[in-house]
């Protein structure tokens, strides 16, 4: 997360019953769980954080993070600097069409500054910076750009995306992938990536614990980091050997950041429902990169991951390990965290010595495999229902405001 500002929690332990809860200084309907670093006020969630009562500090906020990020980022390539390269040529290009549209042929414009093509000239776009390019912008240009950034629902963002170079790198989730029975008429415009290999999970772990804690909500933690991951830099599956290892890098800090426990091998993290699991994970991504809307997209696959499909399960085999196919009924979740476990395997960009073959958060994500092959399938369904009833009630979140403001 960037160290240029940081958004106050507040301590929402129920144990704590004696203290005053602060109610949201922006809706006044809820207790709030945050603190706004520009003015202060307590807020409850993002919707509020983001609402137009409340713009002159968000933009501002949001503004900070971005510039921040792309300034202190040391790992851009040059394939990520062509990318920002062709959404500023897109951005020019808008701008034209809009001056002209405007000016109706008036070269007053011409005399403001030359055009982006010119100002790039004599350029090596393989080694500028980011920072570099931005300067090229003219403020109006940037207020734009980083609107954009801000709002990738926004029309100028989509019309920015709507690249073939983009779509050419860009890769759906795994699981997206159209069954064969579905119609297949037309072009295919979307890339699915494929499935990961599913990993191995010793028969010794597989063993029911009815009496013990259950890890259910902790493996939809972890499930939650890995589709956010797989989105945010569009990258399926994460350990694909022809991914770039500084996505690969950047992907393994995100899930660290996200889900800590499963580093820390003295973690005692406990969620203990999907509601804690969500919020705890929310509050770790970095500022401005994912809203309500999206986040509900990221519950929708952790439902559609975790609720076991009707299948015939296979014997296990006699030599002591477990036979797992990809026609498991909990298949979808156990490819995730196959998916996870590889990806830690993989040596670190900056290192050349060989990952051991198993540490801690490989370790962990096998357990949590066990777990899950552990688990009754009725169970699991009900952790599925439990996931779409949440997603409901933060869609509410997104609703209620938008209904108060219509209103007389």
């Amino acid at each position: 997360m960037s160290t240029a500002t940081e958004i106050k929690t507040h301590d929402t332990d129920e144990s704590s019953e004696g203290g005053d809860k602060v109610l949201c200084g922006i809706c006044r309907r809820q207790f709030s769980r945050y603190t706004c670093p520009t003015c202060n006020v307590a807020y409850c969630s993002l919707t509020c954080f983001r609402s137009e009562a409340h713009s002159q500090c968000s933009e501002t906020f949001y503004r900070k993070e971005i510039e921040t990020g792309i300034k202190t980022e040391s790992s851009k390539t040059a394939e990520e600097r062509v990318k920002m390269l062709e959404l500023l040529k897109r951005m020019e290009e808008r701008n034209a069409e809009e001056d002209e549209a405007m000016l109706m042929g008036s070269d007053e414009e011409d005399e403001e500054g030359d055009g982006l093509a010119r100002r790039l000239a004599g350029m090596d776009i393989s080694s500028a910076s980011a920072d570099e390019l931005l300067r090229l912008l003219t403020k109006e240009e940037r207020d734009k750009f980083f609107m954009a950034l801000k709002d990738p629902s926004s029309e100028l963002a989509q019309q920015l995306l709507a690249s073939t170079e983009l779509d050419r790198t860009r890769q759906a989730p795994w699981w997206e992938v159209p069954s064969v029975d579905k119609d297949s008429s037309g072009p295919v415009e979307v890339r699915y990536g494929h499935k990961p290999e599913l990993m191995d999970v010793p028969k010794s772990l597989v063993k029911p614990n009815p009496n013990g804690p259950t890890l259910l909500y902790n493996i939809c933690a972890v499930l939650l980091a890995y589709a956010y991951t797989t989105r945010h830099l569009s990258m399926s599956p994460l350990s694909s050997t022809e991914n770039d290892p500084s996505d690969q890098n950047e992907a393994r800090r995100i899930i660290a950041q996200a889900v800590p426990f499963i580093a820390d091998r003295k973690s005692k993290v406990l969620h203990v429902s999907i509601g804690d699991a969500a919020n705890a994970l929310w509050s770790r991504l970095d500022p401005g990169c994912v809203d309500t809307r999206t986040f509900l997209v990221l519950l929708e696959d952790i439902a559609k991951l975790v609720r076991p499909r009707i299948a015939t399960i296979a014997e296990p085999s006699a030599s002591g390990g477990q036979i797992l196919t990809a026609d498991h009924p909990s298949a979808a979740a156990i490819l995730a965290l196959s998916d996870c476990t590889s990806l830690f395997k993989l040596p670190a960009m900056d290192s050349s010595r060989v990952p051991p073959r198993q540490n801690n958060v490989t370790m962990k994500l096998t357990f949590y495999a066990a777990h899950l092959l552990s688990t009754p399938l009725f169970l699991l369904r009900a952790i599925a229902d439990e996931v779409c009833l949440y997603s409901k009630t933060v869609e509410k979140e997104i609703e209620w405001p938008s209904e108060r403001s219509r209103r007389p």
